[in-house]
């Protein structure tokens, strides 16, 4: 594959004082925001909010 044939995003999520629970699922969350973009570039449909993945109660 060259590397025309696809696109690179660099993010950063930083600022966090301390390692507190809603840190691990905002980092999480951001997977499922990307699983999203993938499948609207692939499939022209992703799946935003309320239609993402449920990964704990602060959805």
């Amino acid at each position: 594959m060259d590397r025309e044939d696809h696109t690179i995003v660099l993010f950063t999520h930083e600022g966090w004082r301390e390692p507190v629970e809603f840190m691990h699922h905002c980092s999480t969350k951001w997977a499922v925001f990307l699983m999203s973009l993938k499948q609207l570039v692939e499939t022209g449909e992703g799946a935003p909010a309320p239609r993402d993945v449920k990964i704990d109660n602060w959805n």
